[in-house]
């Protein structure tokens, strides 16, 4: 089962939100109070086994901003793959001259179904849409389908701390049934672990974790559990060494620790020892290591213990709060990667205000969702359709995500472009044209006066350079102002895109035909941004735009590239 979009109504200051899941990792950005979390929980609430969850806070769904109240409801859009539609057929046991048969039958893994939450009513209940069915056969697809729904995980900035004890209840052995303690997430969480661990000594007929508290064999006790820390520290210890030898900073402690968990009765408790002295083993609660540490344990915990477990750990969606705000930014990079690496197989939403966590390398810019509230509604746009005056305060993290991943080699022929998009366009074409001289490196600067610091180091160290410049005020008045601080010889060095008394920027270059080519191609109706699409989204697509550019516009780059290729 593959959700492809949720739907929020009425939800909070949501008023109604389509978030498309086009992405496996989909980041959401925006302003403080902008309603990124509210879009967090009102997923989380669309799913009625996580409503215990932090005593069911993320339930309410009330705008405090309005006094009538409305009907809140949550949607999922979703299709199944081929075996799913057969076992789905065999679940309802219709008769196959019958016209439920025939129009259940008809369904393909292309078909979307859509399936409702109204949280307004008090039993929270689910419908599915679908025309035509048999009321009773509609609610037994129902049925089926909220068997396989994919398990949503909720992270709160990581700020939740493990309990010191997680306790069950004491008739636990006899009717197997958890309850509702405000630990449930934590006791699902040992039952998983239990359950994974490489034992022999479990009944095959029942769950691992009542087997073994049914044993009254202190030594065989011990030998579970060591084989149940085997497997805690497998899982996670060993991923902890590897980023500890990465170097980052996410692992500030020490690399000889060791997990266990301790049974007396029907409590739990996990514990580390830490064998950094000399070998000597001293054991510590989690909340006494460090915060990246009980990030880590509290994360990777979570992440490969899924209680909703069923023969592999995928198709899970991961809604995560703020991950990363209590890390140094080098162990946000990190985390970034692990977050990658999980997204393979699961699907992850997540809100930011970190530019760490948004590396173009990694993250598909049109992934990238901006939160944002104006009369106290909040709204939901991509990032290539975002357009607003006042953008900078949301949207710096993804330019300063931009800049981040530019080695700026100073040494040969330099060019330096005065903004990122300029850097993408040249860098595209200097890429996969023949029109720029491969000896020649471009540098993006971040503005037209900006770029004081890169001329100083590449008259250093260069053999010739280039500053390109809009022929547009910025331009001129930079023009000015560099003569004062390095002379008026560097303005040798500058070169603007048109001789004109007109203001020309880059976007001028290309003609309205290959502009609309650039626009439909990365699905975008902004041209910077687009240009940005391309470098790091279309990859594959390059190649083809640029060695394609039409006459006129290679006309109009004719006197820049000349001015390039003569340095």
């Amino acid at each position: 089962m593959k959700i492809q979009k949720f739907s929020i109504k009425k939800y909070r200051a949501i008023e109604e939100i389509d978030f498309n899941l086009n992405y496996s990792i989909n980041p959401i950005i925006g302003i403080n109070e902008a309603g990124k979390t509210s879009i967090l929980k009102a997923i989380l609430a669309f799913d009625c086994t996580r409503d215990k969850y932090n005593n069911g806070e993320h339930l309410d769904f009330k705008n405090k901003y309005h006094i009538n109240e409305k009907t809140c409801t949550i949607s999922a859009h979703f299709n199944f793959d081929k075996s799913e539609l057969k076992e789905l057929i065999e679940y309802l046991k219709l008769s196959t001259d019958s016209v439920d048969y025939k129009i259940i039958n008809s369904f393909t893994k292309e078909t979307i179904f859509k399936l409702n939450r109204n949280l307004s009513t008090e039993t929270k209940e689910y419908s599915l849409e679908i025309d035509s069915l048999n009321e009773k056969v509609l609610e037994k697809f129902k049925r089926f389908t909220l068997q396989k729904l994919p398990y949503i995980l909720y992270f709160d900035d990581f700020a939740d701390r493990v309990p010191e004890e997680i306790n069950f209840p004491t008739d636990y052995i006899t009717n197997k049934k958890l309850g509702r303690s405000k630990d449930r997430d934590w006791q699902e969480i040992i039952e998983e672990i239990f359950k994974r661990a490489d034992t022999e000594d479990f009944e095959d007929n029942e769950s691992p974790l009542i087997s073994y508290l049914k044993v009254t064999n202190k030594d065989t006790k011990e030998d579970i559990l060591s084989d149940v820390e085997d497997t805690l520290n497998k899982e996670i210890i060993n991923e902890w060494k590897r980023i500890k030898k990465s170097g980052t900073k996410l692992a500030d402690d020490s690399e000889k620790l060791e997990l266990v968990i301790s049974n007396e009765g029907n409590k739990f408790s996990f514990k580390v020892k830490d064998k950094s002295n000399q070998d000597k083993k001293r054991t510590f609660d989690i909340s006494e290591r460090s915060k990246g540490f009980q990030w880590f344990f509290n994360y990777m915990i979570k992440l490969k213990f899924n209680p909703n477990y069923k023969g592999k750990s995928e198709n899970s969606l991961f809604l995560l709060d703020e991950p990363g705000s209590y890390l140094h930014s080098s162990a946000q990079s990190e985390l970034l990667k692990e977050l990658h690496t999980v997204s393979s197989k699961n699907t992850i939403i997540y809100c930011t205000h970190s530019q760490y966590l948004l590396n173009p390398e990694l993250i598909k810019l049109g992934s990238i969702k901006i939160a944002e509230k104006k009369d106290s509604v909040a709204s939901l746009k991509n990032f290539g359709e975002y357009k607003t005056k006042n953008d900078r305060g949301a949207l710096s993290p993804i330019y300063q995500a931009l800049n981040l991943n530019f080695t700026n080699d100073f040494i040969g022929k330099i060019i330096i472009t005065e903004g990122i998009t300029d850097f993408y366009f040249f860098g595209m074409l200097h890429k996969h044209t023949k029109l720029i001289k491969n000896n020649v490196k471009i540098i993006p600067s971040s503005g037209a006066s900006q770029s004081t610091t890169l001329l100083s180091v590449t008259i250093a160290f260069s053999d010739n350079f280039l500053l390109l410049l809009d022929n547009d005020k910025a331009g001129k008045s930079a023009e000015k102002n560099y003569k004062k601080e390095f002379g008026d010889s560097i303005a040798n060095h500058f070169h603007f895109y048109k001789d004109s008394t007109d203001d020309f920027v880059l976007e001028d270059f290309m003609c309205k035909i290959d502009q609309k080519k650039l626009l439909e191609l990365t699905k975008s109706d902004d041209l910077k941004r687009a240009m940005s699409f391309l470098y790091y989204d279309y990859k594959d697509l390059q190649n083809e735009f640029f060695s394609k550019l039409s006459k006129e516009t290679l006309r109009n780059l004719e006197s820049t590239l000349e001015r390039i290729n003569t340095l």
